[in-house]
């Protein structure tokens, strides 16, 4: 593959990224859990389409995939082991961890300490030396802000409580976060295959509709009212056409899950932006 391609790849992959990465922050998915998720993503299918059955070379999958051969085994023996699943505490797990086990930040009996927000005296205990401490360089003044919207720390006359261990982030349930992968699976799917079809025409059925210059956000409500009727009579026409045709489904043959996804889209236009351009806009340079 040229160079050039994998740019383009790489940067149509950012695009896609943006909004999931913005949902796995928000649900507290470390870098780290992404990061691993990802390997095991690339052995699966480096092993699924890449490689033949039987014994597996693992020389040849940490080519194929850019991992080492360590890297390569350890996603291969964690799957194996079941029910295993590494813990990765995010920043404000790390932080509360230390306010309830570090003896400097605890009082009588074990009991975290209400701390100021920062101390000129080094002896006293403060909230910016604990994020300072369990936290590398998160700015403490969002971790505090991030532990108080949680509900895990509260102002005190001037001081700041730790009042709960676990840091909860907005909850989301099963079926939802369920959704949202059975979703991005089917739109990329058929995405990478149109783009990689051998063959003119081989491809599913992938057309886009939308405004040229744009809409306002009233007019944009507007078309969400005017859709949701029509697209909802579409699909149940091909709902019926579905139910009508069940009898053509031989059996003992081989079945696949198939089937329309339609989606009113907003694009956000800061989205469209790359980070060096936000890094640009904010006047941020690299440190000498």
């Amino acid at each position: 593959m040229g160079q050039e391609v994998k740019d383009h790849l790489r940067a149509a992959l950012s695009l896609m990224f943006k909004p999931l990465i913005r949902l796995l922050i928000a649900q507290g998915v470390t870098h780290a859990e992404f990061s691993e998720t990802a390997k095991e993503v690339y052995v699966e299918i480096a092993l699924r389409h890449f490689e033949s059955e039987g014994r597996v070379n693992r020389s040849r999958v940490a080519i194929l995939t850019g991992l080492t051969r360590k890297e390569v085994k350890n996603v291969i023996d964690r799957t194996i082991e079941s029910g295993y699943q590494e813990k990765t505490y995010s920043r404000p797990e790390r932080v509360l961890t230390g306010w309830y086990s570090d003896p400097r930040y605890q009082g009588p009996y074990g009991i975290p300490l209400e701390l100021p927000y920062e101390s000129a005296d080094k002896e006293t205990p403060c909230f910016v030396d604990l994020v300072r401490q369990y936290s590398g360089d998160m700015a403490p003044r969002q971790m505090l802000d991030q532990l108080v919207e949680a509900g895990s720390v509260l102002e005190v006359e001037g001081r700041y409580k730790a009042v709960r261990r676990i840091f909860k982030h907005s909850t989301l349930s099963p079926s939802l976060i369920k959704r949202l992968g059975e979703v991005g699976y089917r739109v990329f799917s058929t995405a990478a295959k149109n783009i990689d079809k051998e063959m003119e025409g081989s491809g599913y059925f992938d057309r886009m509709v939308f405004a040229d210059d744009g809409c306002t956000d009233e007019l944009i409500d507007s078309f969400d009212d005017f859709i949701k009727p029509r697209g909802q009579e579409f699909l149940e026409e091909i709902d019926v056409w579905f139910s009508s045709r069940k009898e053509l489904n031989r059996p003992g043959d081989e079945r696949k899950e198939t089937g329309i996804y339609m989606v009113h889209y907003v694009e956000d236009i800061d989205d469209q932006g790359t980070l060096r351009s936000l890094l640009h806009k904010r006047g941020i340079e690299k440190e000498r």
